[in-house]
């Protein structure tokens, strides 16, 4: 579009001419303006005429600020009357932001690389917790629990292949978290000593038990019993502690507290395989499920082990040791001040810990077996299962963020902790979407097979008759 005076260029939704002022889409006469495209004269003309913006920027520079022909995709090139250039002004911050849009879609798709997994797709955190709050009754949950039998397992062709909608962790977080706080104010009610062993276990034990019955839901196959989870749970945490214990004091690495990551990382995976090796569970759902039970019992212990030697003992110790020494004994009203201190001192350790639960050791035990199912499947456990790519790079990923977790230079506000745990459980829901795809595999082979069938019977010749 042009304009009917001067012959400027100009865009369809511009009312006045920029080179001239005039009124655009009509003209003198009330009749609608229809320039034709100026001609090599006019061109020459207006590139001698002199700039129509005094302020303008020399001709074929940029105005201050940005870069020399700027243009966004796919606009045509413009003139000014004089040669100056139409440069379009983006929105302030838009750069920046684009900029880092573009590193955050680079850093997921190394990830996904890194895992073997695809864009999430489908997922949505409000619609996967969208039942939480739904009111069931107690036949409603009992019956939600009895899976995992050969009489309770589903059949492949009933299995929910969409994203799960978990609802019952909420139930057992608040379950024991009402016991805990309730423990707590009897002990500053009271002073009872009695409640400090409650206290202690509930606040190991809650977070981690509530994240694995979140990752006992995601099971869609609903082929493993609470029988089978609570057994791997307890013997799980005991072999990967003891093979933690007994590993670290042998390990190459001289890395401060960061050779905890490859150390306890590999001892929770052996604990994982060796407790199952049945080839029943053949599913990679199946295996995050397992390996966020190891995870969730090395974490419990492992809370409970430091509320008792990093904040109970160093509390309760120097406590009583003073009262003697004030009093030559100790006496009743000294021993309850020293185990109240210690039990404030422990509820710190036990509030951190289990605020961040969630993020640490059950989502990179699951991550971890979850990849190792997606080589194992429903084969016999072999070591060379652990030498496969796919495996080694996304066992690496737990590995660096319990290093990172661990490090010895921290982000301000749990910086590490965070970031860590958002990109664990971002590669977890990967393999759940993986696992959800595998199970949507197997109901489609199913059905192929059964219709084989149905058509073989149906072609198959009666039997004779005399």
């Amino acid at each position: 579009m042009f304009c009917y005076q001067c012959g400027a260029a100009c865009l369809p939704e511009h009312k006045f001419c920029k080179s001239c002022g005039a009124t655009l889409g009509t003209a003198a006469g009330g009749q609608e303006a229809m320039q034709p495209a100026p001609t090599e004269a006019m061109n020459a003309q207006a590139i001698a005429a002199p700039a129509a913006y005094p302020n303008a920027p020399p001709p074929g520079m940029p105005p201050p600020g940005m870069p020399p022909g700027y243009l966004p995709p796919g606009a045509p090139p413009m003139m000014y009357p004089g040669g100056q250039p139409v440069y379009y002004v983006p929105t302030p911050g838009a750069h920046v932001r684009s900029q880092q849009i573009n590193l955050l879609e680079g850093l997921q798709g190394r990830i996904r690389s890194l895992a073997s997994t695809d864009s999430l797709e489908g997922f949505s955190l409000g619609q996967m917790f969208s039942e939480v709050f739904k009111r069931r009754g107690a036949d409603a949950v009992e019956n939600y629990l009895l899976v995992g039998s050969t009489k309770t397992t589903p059949p492949i062709d009933l299995v929910e292949t969409g994203w799960p909608k978990p609802w019952l962790f909420f139930r057992v977080l608040a379950a024991l978290v009402i016991a805990y706080v309730a423990l707590i104010f009897m002990f500053m009610q009271t002073g009872n000593a009695n409640c400090v062993p409650g206290i202690m276990f509930l606040g190991a034990f809650a977070v981690p038990l509530a994240t694995l019955t979140l990752f006992f839901e995601l099971n869609t196959p609903r082929n493993v019993s609470l029988h089978t989870v609570g057994k791997l749970f307890l013997m799980g945490a005991v072999v990967s502690l003891g093979m933690a214990v007994f590993i670290e004091p042998l390990s190459i690495f001289q890395i401060s507290s960061m050779e905890a990551g490859p150390v306890e990382e590999t001892a929770k995976l052996l604990a994982v395989v060796l407790v199952m090796r049945n080839t029943r569970y053949k599913y990679q759902l199946n295996g995050i499920l397992f390996g966020a039970t190891v995870g969730a019992g090395f974490a419990a212990f492992e809370t409970a082990g430091y509320a008792l030697n990093m904040a109970f003992l160093p509390g309760l110790v120097p406590g009583l040791l003073n009262g003697i020494l004030q009093n030559g004994a100790l006496s009743q009203r000294a021993s309850d001040a020293a185990t109240h201190a210690a039990v404030v001192q422990m509820l710190a350790v036990l509030r951190l810990r289990g605020i961040e639960a969630p993020l640490g050791h059950v989502a990179w035990t699951a991550l971890a077996a979850g990849a190792f199912w997606r080589v194992k499947q429903d084969k016999p456990f072999s070591p060379a299962m652990l030498l496969d790519a796919r495996f080694l790079k996304a066992f690496a990923i737990p590995v660096v963020m319990h290093a990172i977790w661990d490090a010895p230079w921290q982000l301000p506000f749990q910086g590490n902790q965070i970031l860590t745990g958002l990109i664990t459980w971002y590669v977890v829901f990967g393999l759940v979407q993986q696992g959800l795809r595998q199970v949507k595999e197997e109901q489609k082979a199913h059905l192929e097979s059964t219709l084989v069938n149905v058509e073989a019977s149906m072609h198959a010749p009666g039997p004779a008759t005399a």
